[in-house]
């Protein structure tokens, strides 16, 4: 089943993100959805409250499943956030050569690696992305960092 057809689980949080609503995204309740989906919707939520101002609270949630690529990037876009870009775009640089195929660190890699100024490195990695539908941030994300704009979170 494609998660983002219209029977799809992830389909409403998934918009809520991507049209702002940032708090509908940390109250969805996710823990129905199927294990496939849970890691997608976690780090949706995750990045919500970042938007929301609460990275320091998301660096604490996450930082026992740093071992996940997924994870790790969230918590290098929550020090991004709170304005450790150097010592973020140097895990999303480690994520990059470990795990440079996983999406969400492609995705959430290439908007720390852009607010650390690094964007010929944040290009880079988003040129692997493989145009899945995984994180439909990638499209608008790499249209603005190639415009040098700073992405949401």
């Amino acid at each position: 089943m494609d998660p983002y057809s219209a029977e799809g689980e992830l389909i409403n949080i998934h918009n809520h993100f991507h049209q702002g609503q940032y708090q509908e995204v940390v109250d969805f309740d996710i823990s129905s959805l199927s294990s496939e989906n849970e890691v997608p919707a976690r780090v949706l939520v995750q990045r919500a409250r970042i938007a929301l101002g609460q990275a320091k609270e998301v660096l604490a949630d996450v930082k026992g499943e740093t071992s996940e690529p997924e994870f790790a990037a969230v918590a290098a876009l929550a020090q991004s956030a709170l304005g450790e870009t150097e010592e973020a775009a140097q895990v999303i640089e480690e994520l990059a050569q470990s795990a440079g195929d996983n999406q969400t660190v492609q995705v959430l890699g290439g908007i720390v690696l852009q607010a650390a100024g690094k964007s010929d490195e944040a290009l880079a990695l988003l040129s692997k992305h493989s145009g899945s539908r995984e994180y439909m941030a990638f499209p608008l994300s790499s249209g603005l960092i190639a415009l040098g704009l700073k992405p949401w979170y």
